[in-house]
């Protein structure tokens, strides 16, 4: 029965039912759903969740069913209302809803090339290769002991014979070289 009192009242339509004495829930319900839901649409960040705050604030306010100590059911009924969202207000901070994005909008890629993107990155490639293969025979040693063998400059120059400062000019030429061919 209080469930089905709950249902109606969040579907607007009215349901009375008196008991003998003390808190009717139904009664309360049925006279004060419209403003409590109009009350917590102004008061919540999420206006959509009024009614979902006014049902918790329902089943909350069960507990006092025909109960004769209550003075102000209404007030009752509000400020369990207010607590309820209270509480998702700190909730939703904890979780700092607010930093929160929609990613309905957004595009996400998953990180595999398209078949079109696989044949160009092929192409340059082979492009880079045949350029590397085109380089002077002195600045492709070079290139290819600092970009393949991971040698260092000093290394290089000690194993080809020449200064650390020619490695630096061939690994310059050999760079800009095959950033103007693959651009």
């Amino acid at each position: 029965m209080k469930a089905s009192l709950v249902y109606s009242a969040m579907n607007d339509e009215s349901v009375v039912s008196e008991p003998a004495n003390g808190l009717s829930i139904d009664s309360l319900v049925s006279s004060c759903h419209s403003s409590l839901v109009s009350f917590l649409r102004r008061r919540l960040r999420v206006g959509e969740d009024a009614r979902d705050v006014a049902q918790e604030a329902y089943i909350r306010l069960m507990q006092y069913e025909g109960s004769n100590d209550v003075k102000s059911p209404e007030s009752l009924l509000f400020r369990i209302a207010i607590n309820i969202a209270n509480d998702m207000g700190r909730a939703d901070k904890v979780r700092h809803v607010s930093d929160h994005c929609d990613i309905d909008g957004l595009d996400f890629e998953s990180g595999i090339a398209s078949p079109e993107r696989e044949v160009s990155a092929g192409q340059q490639l082979d492009l880079l290769y045949d350029t590397i293969e085109q380089l002077p025979p002195r600045c492709r040693q070079v290139f290819l002991l600092s970009r393949f063998r991971n040698m260092t400059y000093p290394q290089i120059a000690e194993h080809s014979g020449i200064s650390v400062k020619m490695v630096e000019k061939h690994i310059s030429r050999a760079l800009a070289i095959c950033a103007a061919k693959t651009a």
